[in-house]
């Protein structure tokens, strides 16, 4: 009897790990509640500049980081796109954004709408944009159609991104012309993309143009 009800216990912890694992849950954000909401409202940001982790950033519309200027977002930031203007953030050539989180503290993109309510096409994504080689040049990004990018510079560097999640992003403003959870445009091998998963998005979850920079530990997620 003892060997029995042994076996039986273990049969039900197993059916209860295995309910827990095929749960669909719309995935974790750490947004707490004393972090005050900062809006970066159509946003050219052209001096070195960091987004603190004790703030909530609201992407609303397209955002800039332009040439000659850093975007630093520290570990464990939410960032938060606009639903109604689609918010962006977009890194020119000449840009970067360095965004390094941690295994247990990752940076967030994620859509502006309560919990429950998110889907995927939210809001747009983030665009990265360098200056090594394309196959034309330059190029126009699509979706926001109007930066360009490409150039001769194969070590270019955009930045750093590493442990960071973008989720419910990726929209199709028309046929050819989207922008995806993560887009890479002419990107060069100094920058460093490392640990990125992108997960719901509405249309791809990374595209590549052109670029030569070596991207590790990605995951795409229901996009």
């Amino acid at each position: 009897m003892k060997t029995k009800a042994l076996l039986f216990l273990a049969a039900l912890i197993a059916i209860s790990s295995c309910k827990d694992k095929t749960k669909d849950e719309e995935p974790v954000t750490p947004t707490p509640s004393d972090r005050k909401l900062a809006e970066e409202n159509q946003t050219k940001i052209t001096a070195n500049t960091t987004w603190k982790v004790a703030d909530k950033h609201l992407l609303k519309g397209f955002v800039y980081v332009e040439a000659g200027a850093t975007l630093t977002i520290e570990a464990g930031s939410v960032v938060l796109g606009d639903k109604t203007t689609k918010g962006s953030l977009i890194v020119k050539p000449g840009g970067k954004l360095i965004a390094e989180g941690t295994a247990k503290s990752p940076i967030v993109f994620t859509s502006s709408a309560a919990k429950g309510a998110r889907a995927a096409g939210d809001w747009g994504g983030v665009i990265l944009l360098g200056k090594a080689p394309v196959n034309i040049n330059p190029a126009t990004v699509e979706g926001e159609n109007a930066s360009t990018f490409g150039g001769n510079a194969s070590d270019d560097n955009s930045g750093t991104l590493k442990y960071v999640r973008i989720e419910f992003a990726g929209i199709a403003f028309q046929k050819d012309k989207e922008i995806n959870g993560l887009t890479l445009g002419g990107v060069g091998s100094g920058t460093v993309l490392d640990y990125i998963q992108v997960s719901y998005s509405g249309d791809d979850s990374f595209e590549w143009f052109g670029g030569t920079v070596n991207a590790k530990h990605l995951i795409a997620y229901r996009g």
